[in-house]
């Protein structure tokens, strides 16, 4: 199949438009509503501790990024590629230390600031009150592992290929895929956060072309800011 024929038929707003509309908004209704009701009508939601809610929308979203990346490896079997050469893959160029080392401090120092600036922003909110000890726990492990994975699969190692490939240059492959990427996330604050740590991590990813480096910063920064936000 030559590529004009495989761009027409790779469907991308699949993994670009549609998961800021699934994730992001489906996120601003299901939390819009709730913070009404604790509002206007705070026996409706009486007994629903804003953690579960927070809970629930979590495991939606891990759902969802799991359903996105099976189909980007799906896709990459049906063209000859296997999962190893998916993550570990550096499109003919070597690995370089120091560039995944710089990689690894940059998006880290980001989320320093992304923390800080939460902290002074929306102050001491208690957003995850009522999560038991368990559910604590799991989302440790069940955010960082799918944000680091399949995140980085879909925005990265998918969207920015693509892009390039319908003839996109490489600062316009890396801002829409910041776009899209950012819009799933919270608030415009967290939007501010996720285009910066997007246009990073896609400068990254165009020069060395390895997902590796990637997922395990992205993992790194999710698990000690979710780790912060839930025991500290």
């Amino acid at each position: 199949m030559n590529a004009e024929l495989q761009n027409a038929k790779d469907r991308l707003w699949i993994y670009t438009v549609l998961p800021p509309l699934i994730l992001g908004l489906v996120g601003m209704i299901v939390f819009g509503a709730y913070y009404a009701l604790q509002a206007a009508s705070p026996e409706t939601v009486q007994g629903i501790a804003q953690g579960q809610v927070f809970f629930g929308f979590y495991i939606y979203v891990g759902i969802v990024e799991w359903c996105l990346a099976a189909s980007i490896l799906r896709r990459r079997r049906r063209e000859g590629s296997s999962l190893r050469d998916v993550v570990l893959s550096g499109g003919g160029t070597a690995f370089r230390w120091p560039s995944a080392i710089v990689l690894f401090c940059v998006l880290n120092a980001l989320a320093v600031l992304f923390m800080l600036g939460l902290s002074q922003t929306l102050g001491d909110e208690a957003a995850y009150e009522g999560l038991a000890l368990w559910q604590r726990l799991f989302l440790l492990v069940h955010i960082p592992i799918t944000a680091g994975f399949c995140e980085e699969l879909i925005w990265r190692g998918h969207v920015i290929p693509r892009l390039e490939g319908r003839g996109r240059r490489r600062w316009a492959a890396i801002l829409l895929s910041a776009v899209s990427f950012a819009l799933i996330h919270g608030t415009p604050f967290h939007w501010v956060f996720t285009f910066l740590f997007g246009v990073v991590a896609g400068l990254y990813y165009t020069r060395e072309r390895r997902l590796l480096p990637l997922m395990v910063s992205h993992a790194v920064v999710d698990l000690w800011t979710f780790g912060w936000a839930f025991f500290l």
